[in-house]
């Protein structure tokens, strides 16, 4: 909004704001052209029996970009314009990717039966179902703590 206020002393405040309607518009229809493309590469992929990770994220970003191409802002325009370039998706993917690994840290839970790790932070246990939980609500006196 800054650059806008800035621009707008520059240009006048018609232009400026006819520039973020404009932006919007051709914003948005590049962004459904964009997302229809990658809708049907999914779905033609799909029937084949194969799904692609790169196709989801590359929808998400499509459906980001037209988000921040109905936002108000320059920069928010040039940010979104540049997610609808596959070049530049796949440099933000990238990036992402980078980041997540360096600051994610994921873990695999086991399945039950399976191998546990010796972690002295996991218990095992079961868990017993009693009563079913329509009986507490119609008689609240049953309810007893252990």
């Amino acid at each position: 909004m800054f650059l806008l206020m800035v621009m707008s002393s520059y240009t006048g405040w018609p232009f400026s704001i006819g520039m973020v309607i404009v932006s919007g518009i051709v914003g948005a229809w590049l962004a459904k052209q964009s997302y229809r493309g990658v809708i049907a590469k999914i779905s033609e992929r799909a029937g084949q029996g194969r799904m692609s990770a790169d196709l989801l994220t590359d929808g998400a970003m499509i459906f980001f970009a037209g988000g921040l191409l109905l936002t108000p802002g320059f920069i928010t325009d040039i940010v979104g314009f540049t997610l609808l370039i596959p070049t530049c998706r796949r440099w933000y993917k990238a990036r992402i990717t980078n980041w997540i690994k360096k600051n994610v840290n994921v873990e695999m839970v086991s399945m039950p039966g399976a191998a546990r790790p010796n972690d002295p932070n996991t218990v095992d246990g079961s868990v017993v179902k009693k009563e079913p939980f329509d009986q507490f609500e119609s008689n609240p006196d049953r309810i007893t703590h252990q």
